[in-house]
């Protein structure tokens, strides 16, 4: 099966300008952000691994405790081109699930671009893609 009939086509896109809080603000139901050019072609891709960064205390945090999480200043106004993977592994529309499955066990990665010979993108693929394949046999 192609990957092109599971991949989510309603998905997040930025531009590189963008600010990490409108990132934030909108992927409240998404599980990675697609960062493209005015013509949708791609320059990157920022998936949850990468927004957990940006949260994730450092070391000296956790020796210190909440407090200084919670006093800490995150600065939201920085462009996502700031946090975002510039080389994504990418997919085609016509890959097959089989080798999507495979990519996402061989690198470790659960969130992918989906793009045309152009590199606009078309889609992403994601373990959401996988779970609502399977629901389609649960039912």
């Amino acid at each position: 099966m192609p990957i092109r009939l599971v991949m989510e086509k309603n998905f997040l896109r930025l531009s590189p300008d963008d600010k990490i809080e409108k990132l934030i603000k909108e992927l409240e139901h998404q599980t990675c952000a697609v960062v493209t050019d005015d013509d949708g072609k791609l320059l990157g891709l920022i998936s949850i691994d990468e927004i957990i960064n940006l949260v994730i205390p450092p070391s000296d945090y956790i020796l210190v405790g909440l407090d200084a999480i919670k006093e800490a200043h995150f600065d939201w106004d920085r462009p996502v081109s700031d946090i975002m993977n510039p080389r994504p592994i990418i997919l085609s529309p016509n890959d097959s699930l089989g080798y999507a499955l495979e990519m996402m066990l061989e690198t470790g990665i659960k969130q992918f671009p989906v793009v045309d010979k152009k590199k606009t993108v078309l889609g992403t693929f994601s373990a959401q893609s996988i779970v609502r394949i399977l629901r389609v046999f649960v039912r």
